[in-house]
């Protein structure tokens, strides 16, 4: 009797294992298939964001202690704190190669690595559709970077911030800032807030759709991390011309000087009528007479500069945003509409 009770216990319709439906099945069996390198992943950004963040407090104190000892003398003979050499010229470097290591390691291999050893096809004969395994492999990779990406952007942001208020501050601080850290944030600017996360997600579905194109390892590798290059390249040429530049006058024939945290984007003469033009047809110094007199003879009325203000980072910032995540989307469906060409045998 107990061996029967037993029996109908175990095999009672409440014991019976449901299936997952489709969608989370499909998401299950491509995060079970990829949760190593995921969780990878998210330990590594983690690791990058904790020494990005002792880099802050670095560079922190490193600018306070020679403010303080050096007071409101910029150049008193100290040397640079080391922190600041590598926030503003050994990371940059680094950070430079994320979209493509993201592209190569993570994307590339998404589809590329299945359809190399055949492993794709028994996805597709578990009930799954081609489209769905594609959108499932997408959703948890782009998920995953999405959750890594800000690990290493807050920090940088912080970086950012920082630099932006030191260069605007004050007194002898102000002076150290400005001393030490010289020049724009604007450098920092792909790497901060909403548009680094929509950088390293288009890097992925770069990546990705080199990998299925390809449908080999290797080859996916390297031509997602040059694709991802390049396209990098495409939006640092278009960045500037998101949003239209300011076009500053200058009071004299003198470039005036740039309030802080301006992107200079170029200059030129600007004529009575109007025209602007780059050509200088006056030598510097003009001999035997002023140089005005020489722009006025020529119908220059005097030096402009075109620059982006400070201003204007955060609407470049979403405007970048947003070109990078509809890239992003595109790529996503040309993979959902081309794995259809892919042979399941």
């Amino acid at each position: 009797m107990k061996a029967a009770s037993s029996y109908i216990r175990w095999t009672s319709p409440r014991y019976v294992p449901v299936p997952l439906p489709r969608p989370v099945g499909a998401l299950w069996l491509a995060w079970r298939q990829h949760r190593a390198l995921s969780l990878t992943t998210l330990a590594l950004a983690a690791l990058a964001g904790a020494w990005a963040l002792r880099q802050h407090h670095l560079l922190v104190t490193g600018v306070e202690s020679y403010a303080a000892r050096c007071g409101p003398d910029p150049y008193c003979g100290r040397p640079v704190p080391d922190a600041v050499d590598t926030v503003l010229h050994r990371a940059p470097p680094v950070l430079d190669t994320l979209p493509l290591v993201i592209a190569a390691l993570l994307g590339a291999p998404l589809f590329a690595q299945d359809i190399e050893r055949g492993t794709h096809r028994l996805a597709w004969t578990r009930s799954i559709g081609r489209a769905e395994w594609v959108v499932a492999k997408l959703l948890v990779a782009s998920a995953v970077t999405t959750a890594a990406a800000p690990l290493i952007t807050a920090p940088v942001s912080w970086w950012w911030y920082t630099l932006w208020r030191g260069r605007a501050a004050p007194g002898s601080p102000g002076v150290a800032w400005r001393q030490l850290a010289a020049g724009s944030d604007w450098p920092f600017f792909e790497y901060t807030g909403t548009v680094g996360i929509a950088h390293l997600l288009l890097a992925l579905l770069t990546g990705a759709t080199a990998g299925l194109l390809l449908r080999r390892l290797v080859p996916a590798i390297a031509a997602a991390a040059a694709a991802a290059w390049g396209l990098r390249t495409a939006l640092r040429w278009l960045r500037p011309r998101l949003l239209p530049a300011e076009v500053c006058p200058a009071p004299t024939v003198d470039y005036p000087p740039l309030p802080p945290n301006t992107w200079h984007l170029g200059g030129g003469y600007l004529r009575t009528d109007g025209s602007a033009t780059s050509h200088v047809p006056c030598p510097q110094p003009y001999p035997g007479a002023p140089q005005s007199a020489c722009l006025h003879a020529h119908g220059i009325r005097g030096p402009y500069t075109r620059d982006l203000r400070p201003s204007q980072f955060l609407p470049l910032h979403l405007t970048e945003t947003a070109v990078c995540l509809v890239l992003a989307a595109v790529l996503a469906l040309a993979c959902a509409l081309y794995v259809r060409h892919v042979a399941a045998r």
